[in-house]
């Protein structure tokens, strides 16, 4: 007598169009996974905290503020800084702003008893209430490699006027946001230096603001894709195995 043949039962193999699918899906939980790292490792390598202790920056940065500090190029007027300044014959950091860069004339003061750069008034609306820009009159123009800063809280301020210009070199980095309490503000150039004609109109805390963005919309495109991709896991496991009991002879 003939015996019958038996065949192996085997899961049957996926079309094109899934196994398409399936790499699109992995295509896509790769990319959202790199924007997430990327967006989390740039401000990790280019920012750096600080905590403000003194008062010399009040009403803008006060203390107990948390600011976080860019590094790199591009200095500007009206940039608030982390500065190493020279006291008592050690280096120390301080928070101050920025009036004029190499090549500028700086000057106080003039007719209306303000601060000049290059002959332009500034209208110093972030100084504190009822400072006056400087008790102290000065006149510097600044060589190459050098920086005028001073504090927003004039009156209290050790700064240019005390130690003259400061070394380009020693400037730490630049502040991008403020942090009062639990919210951070980005900080930006005053409007004077813009309408002055002294600095472009500033941007650069807008990269960082994208860049919080993408990292928020990658998670959240990890958290969909995962969902996503555990119920389609499911289903599929729950097809072959209702597909492998109806293949099976009685």
């Amino acid at each position: 007598m003939a015996q019958p043949r038996m065949t192996a039962w085997a899961p049957p193999s996926q079309p094109p169009r899934r196994r398409a699918g399936r790499v699109v899906f992995w295509v896509l939980v790769g990319l959202a996974a790199a924007l997430l790292v990327t967006s989390i490792a740039i401000p990790i390598a280019t920012i750096r905290p600080y905590l403000e202790r003194s008062t010399s920056m009040e009403d803008t940065i006060v203390p107990g503020d948390q600011v976080l500090v860019a590094g790199g190029s591009g200095l500007r007027r009206g940039d608030v800084i982390v500065v190493q300044v020279p006291v008592s014959g050690a280096d120390n950091l301080a928070l101050k702003r920025v009036i004029g860069l190499p090549g500028d004339h700086v000057a106080c003061c003039d007719p209306g008893g303000r601060v000049t750069v290059d002959g332009k008034p500034l209208d110093e609306t972030y100084l504190y209430p009822r400072d006056h820009p400087s008790a102290a009159r000065f006149s510097v123009t600044l060589r190459a490699g050098q920086v005028w800063a001073m504090g927003d809280h004039r009156s209290i301020s050790l700064d240019s006027r005390e130690w003259g210009p400061l070394r380009e070199r020693a400037v730490v980095g630049r502040v991008v946001f403020v942090g009062h309490g639990a919210s951070f503000v980005a900080l930006r150039t005053p409007q004077t230096f813009v309408v002055g004609g002294l600095t472009p109109s500033d941007t650069r805390p807008d990269f960082y603001l994208w860049l919080a963005l993408l990292a928020l919309a990658s998670a959240a495109g990890l958290l969909i894709l995962a969902a996503v991709g555990i119920t389609r896991y499911v289903i599929r496991r729950r097809r072959l195995r209702e597909r492998s009991a109806l293949a099976r002879p009685a």
